[in-house]
Parts: C-alpha cells; structure tokens; sequence
C-alpha cells in the first residue's frame, strides 16, 4: 500500500472531513489551491480506482464519498511499514516505547479487551 500523495492527502482529508459525498467542484473549493479542476477530476478518479473513495452520478456529475475510514488507511500504512522489519516484535516494542504514556496505556487496555473476547482454542 503506498501513502497517499501531497493532492491525494488533500483530498482525502476533504472527504473524510465532509458529512456527504462531494462533487469535484466542492473538492476544488474546499482545497483552496490555485488548482485546476481537471487536475482535482483526475487525481479524484485515481483515489476511485484505488478503492479509496466511492462514486455515485448526480445528475451530469459524480460526487465522492470515502470507501474506506482514515483509520484503514493509516493501519494499512503501519501493517506495510512493519512487512519491512527483519524483527517485527522489536519493531513494534520500538514503536510502543516512542508512544506518549497515555497512548501506550490505551493500547495496553484495547489489546487485553481484545484478548478477552478471542474465542477459546
């Protein structure tokens, strides 16, 4: 999974932002860039065809919706970055210890609930 772009980040961000799909136009405004439409049409089709975002007609045009969540995609970029590591468990336990307190007692209560309602073998 690659990480987004500097303009599909932008976008992204506008859509997961929204309460409704939006058209293009409104990705354009909302982007305040100096941006061609054509360029925000295209790089907004692309985030389609990579499953990023949904589309449905409105009348001559589309309006995009997220089909998958920020949180997807930044577990998508965390699962990839650790497919690097030659040792995921110290690559994880580095990560963990760069966490601020509160973030690792989070983790910490999320895994053992997690634990808790893994069926029994």
């Amino acid at each position: 999974m690659a990480k987004f772009g500097d303009l599909e980040n932008a976008i992204m961000n506008e859509v997961w932002q929204a309460e409704d799909p939006l058209l293009v136009r409104e990705i354009l405004d909302r982007l305040d860039r100096g941006l061609a439409y054509n360029t925000v049409q295209t790089v907004t089709e692309i985030l389609n065809r990579k499953g990023w975002l949904s589309k449905e007609r409105d009348g001559r045009a589309f309006r995009y919706g997220p089909a998958a969540t920020r949180d997807d995609y930044v577990s998508g970029l965390i699962r990839e970055a650790l497919s690097f590591a030659d040792d995921r468990a110290a690559a994880l336990v580095g990560f963990v210890d760069e966490m601020p307190d509160d973030e690792a007692a989070e983790l910490r209560r999320l895994l053992s609930a997690a634990q808790d309602n893994e069926p029994e073998s």
